[in-house]
């Protein structure tokens, strides 16, 4: 290293590199591309996710069988039944 790569700042106490600033340039704008590139990588994932819950959300729909439906009266399922009758008998103990 030579003398000649460190400038001395006025008011400052210590020499600063101009090579060390130079460097850091290059990072940050290294640092600043890595970013965008990250940052459009989760804008992708995050519409590929609203789309696929957005699909899954119309699948559903389609097919409400495993969804509740109110004011619709049915058969009670043998489970339903089931839990009803122990639900009677432990309210009369």
């Amino acid at each position: 290293m030579n003398i000649n790569d460190f400038v001395i700042l006025p008011g400052s106490k210590t020499g600063t590199s101009v090579r060390l600033q130079a460097k850091t340039v290059r990072e940050l704008q290294l640092e600043k591309v890595q970013l965008e590139t990250e940052n459009k990588e989760m804008e992708k994932k995050l519409r590929q996710l609203q789309s696929n819950m957005s699909r899954e959300k119309e699948e559903r729909k389609k097919s409400s069988a495993y969804h509740w439906k109110s004011g619709q009266a049915g058969p009670m399922t043998i489970q339903a039944r089931v839990l009803s009758q122990s639900n009677e008998n432990s309210n009369k103990v």
